[in-house]
This record gives C-alpha cells, sequence and structure tokens, in this order.
C-alpha cells in the first residue's frame, strides 16, 4: 500500500476516533444533566469540533426551541428564522442555503451573511419540523455525506436527552402539583368546622362538595357569644393553593376579630376587607354572606359582602337578603351596612354559592335561583338536613349526571 494511501486511512481513522469519543462524551455528559442549556452547549460543542466548523443552530419548532452558536441576530431575525424555516425542510434530509426558492431569499440572505450553508433535517416524523443549520469548514471546504451522516447521529443522542429532560420536568411538575394540593386539602380541611352547633331555637344544615382536590367555598362556625352564634359562608376567587392560604388567612381574621367586633357586623366585614386588601392588593376578591343568629330571641343579623343572596322563606313571603356592600378585597374603604330581620317557627334561611345554581344539565340549562326557591318552598316542612338533601339530590338529577361546573355549598337554617 503505498505511504500516501496510508497516510490518509490513519487521518480517516483519527476523524472517525473523535467523533466516536464526541458522541460518547455527549452521551456520557448528558446522562446526569437536566438543563435543556446545558444540554445544547454540550451538544454544540461535541458536533463543532469534529466537523470543524465554527457556525450552527439548532430549531425545535413544537418546543419553540431556537439555540445558536458562532453568530449573533437579532430578535428579529431569530423570529424570521423560526418562521420560515418549516419551509425550507420537507422529504429533503439536507440542503444548501444556496438553493433555497425564491420566495425564502429573506431567509437564504440572513442564513449566508452569517455563513449557514447547510439545513439538515434531524426530525424522524413529517410531524415535528427539527432542522440543524450549519456552516462550512474552517478550511473553507464543504461538508460531505459523512459529515451529515454524523450530525444527524449527534443529534439524534441530543434529541432524545432533550425529550427526557421535557419528560422528567412534566414528572417533576406533576408531583409539586399534587404535593402543593395534597397541602392546599389539608389547609382546607383544617378551615371547615367538625361539626354544626347545637342551637335551642335553630336547626342547620351544611353540603359541601369542591369541583376539585381543592376548592374556592368557604364556610365556618365561629365562637359563640352571649347567645349569638356567628355562621360565614364565602367564595374564593381561585382554587388549589393560592385560594386555600387566603381562605386560611381570611379565617384567621374573622377568628381574631370576633371577639373585638362581633356585636357590630357592619363594622366587622369593613376592617375585615381592609385587611383582606392589604393581603391581595386588589388582585384577589371574596363574596361573603355573614350572619349572627340571636339564639335567645330569634333573629338574624347580616351583612351580604358581594355574595349571591340568600333566601328566607317566612310564612308565604320570601325575600331575598342583599343588604351589605361590595365584595372584600376590591377596595380598601368599602362601607358596609347590616340589617336586622326578626324571625318566627319554621322560617328558613338558605344560603349558596354560585356554583349551586350554575350547575348545568346536558342541554347547557342552568338549574336557576328561582328552580332553588321554588323547591324550598314545596319541601319548607322538611327538617334543615332532609331539606338540603333533597336540593342537592335534585339538582344531580337536573344535571344528569353532568360535572358540576363549579364548587357546591349550600347552608340552611331552619327556625324551629
Amino acid at each position: 500500500m503505498a505511504e500516501n494511501d496510508i497516510k490518509r486511512l490513519q487521518k480517516e481513522l483519527k476523524f472517525k476516533k473523535l467523533q466516536l469519543n464526541s458522541i460518547y462524551e455527549l452521551s456520557s455528559a448528558m446522562q446526569s444533566q437536566f438543563d435543556i442549556d446545558h444540554v445544547m452547549r454540550i451538544f454544540f460543542s461535541s458536533l463543532m469540533a469534529p466537523l470543524g466548523i465554527s457556525r450552527t443552530f439548532f430549531f425545535d419548532l413544537s418546543q419553540d426551541l431556537f439555540r445558536k452558536r458562532g453568530f449573533s441576530l437579532s430578535e428579529a431575525e431569530a423570529l424570521l428564522i423560526k418562521k420560515k424555516l418549516k419551509k425550507t425542510i420537507s422529504a429533503a434530509v439536507c440542503r444548501e442555503v444556496v438553493d433555497l426558492p425564491k420566495d425564502l431569499d429573506a431567509l437564504k440572505k440572513l442564513l449566508l451573511g452569517r455563513q449557514i450553508h447547510y439545513l439538515l433535517n434531524i426530525s424522524e416524523s413529517k410531524k415535528r419540523t427539527l432542522v440543524l443549520g450549519l456552516g462550512r469548514k474552517f478550511n473553507r471546504r464543504d461538508l460531505g455525506q459523512e459529515d451529515f451522516e454524523f450530525a444527524y447521529i449527534l443529534s439524534r443522542f441530543m434529541l432524545i436527552e432533550l425529550d427526557n429532560i421535557r419528560y422528567l420536568a412534566q414528572i417533576f411538575e406533576k408531583k409539586k402539583l399534587e404535593h402543593e394540593m395534597k397541602i392546599a386539602r389539608d389547609i382546607q380541611l383544617s378551615l371547615l368546622p367538625q361539626g354544626l352547633p347545637q342551637l335551642k331555637n335553630y336547626d342547620i344544615a351544611v353540603i359541601y362538595e369542591s369541583i376539585q382536590e381543592v376548592g374556592g367555598d368557604y364556610y365556618d362556625i365561629l365562637k359563640k357569644k352571649k347567645n349569638i352564634q356567628p355562621l360565614v359562608l364565602a367564595d374564593v376567587e381561585g382554587k388549589g393553593l393560592s385560594a386555600a392560604l387566603l381562605a386560611a388567612s381570611c379565617q384567621a381574621i374573622f377568628h381574631s376579630m370576633n371577639e373585638l367586633y362581633l356585636f357590630k357586623p357592619a363594622q366587622f366585614i369593613g376592617k375585615a376587607n381592609s385587611f383582606i386588601h392589604e393581603i391581595t392588593r386588589a388582585s384577589r376578591f371574596i363574596t361573603l354572606f355573614w350572619m349572627l343568629l340571636n339564639d335567645e330571641n330569634p333573629a338574624l343579623t347580616y351583612v351580604n359582602a358581594g355574595h349571591s343572596p340568600p333566601f328566607l322563606i317566612s310564612g308565604k313571603g320570601v325575600r331575598k337578603l342583599d343588604a351589605g356592600g361590595m365584595l372584600l378585597g376590591f377596595s380598601a374603604s368599602g362601607i358596609y351596612q347590616e340589617e336586622t330581620v326578626p324571625l318566627r317557627s319554621g322560617d328558613i334561611v338558605c344560603a349558596f354559592t354560585d356554583g349551586v345554581f350554575e350547575v348545568q344539565n346536558s342541554t347547557g340549562e342552568e338549574f336557576g335561583e328561582q328552580a332553588i326557591l321554588d323547591f324550598l318552598i314545596a319541601h319548607k316542612q322538611l327538617a334543615a338536613a332532609e331539606l338540603s338533601d333533597s336540593l342537592y339530590k335534585k339538582i344531580k338529577e337536573f344535571s344528569r349526571s353532568n360535572k358540576f361546573r363549579d364548587d357546591f355549598t349550600i347552608l340552611i337554617v331552619k327556625v324551629r
């Protein structure tokens, strides 16, 4: 064998060894890395040295991932490349930039100006656009078939790692969300009363159901004092951990202020509103119905802060309990009104969140507030628990197994 042939084979063997080492190093380095930018840096280093190039880029349309090495781009130029690249790659494995059609002249000029001469299709599916841009070698020589094959193989290694990173990120995010939801659920369960108060003149029942593991509805029964029993029904904006934490903050405010302002409900809600506004900075809101039951001389004193007005059914009369003011957290200087209503035996107060009357059937029709009222009037002889259970079953039948769209809470108070 001629000496020149031996030298050529030795040079090719050395190059092959360099390529294999690059693949091995890329694979090894990426095993313990879960950062996309770090993986891309390893990939570019493993690609450019063996090929002898100084400019390259990678683009994944589905992930809007664009990374480059060896040249600079403005935001507008990067956007142009990302918008036009999909048209450059079809069934072709590799295209030279100079051969791009006339309608891509702007892209061609930009790429050639950055000394990117080749566009390599590294996708195995027509549904995914993956493009590797490559410059010429340092010595200005064109890339050959073996160079493209090496770039393709290396790219496939890198893509597997990127997909693994995304998969792991989804797992981590899911675990994080599950952990947060567990915390929120624990918080929410800790807020709900462990039981209903046993009152001399009132029969009380509650039905609570959240559409998610953690909902936005909140009800509470505060400490009774001098025959006055406070109850609250609220709808906290949002779901999940943030809603649970806001509800917990509200509960702390209500309980701490109960001793001071129990007999001044309008002032109580005004103070609570200012605290909630300070916490949320007008970014989150709460609708609330606050009521005080007088267990010595049956009467209801209430403040409605932007909540769906409860019904008071008294004899043949029906009225809505809508005196109050704006929802909590909207303004630091909210002014609220209170109203006291005398009660007599058989009277029913039904408070609910909007998730109750907004329940829809299969045709999209809502159950509605009027249907709630009609049911209460037709079944007012029932005890509070029977009435709430029957109303819940009626709404479930109406929904025809459709899932509730929002949290569902009904609070019924019946005068003995």
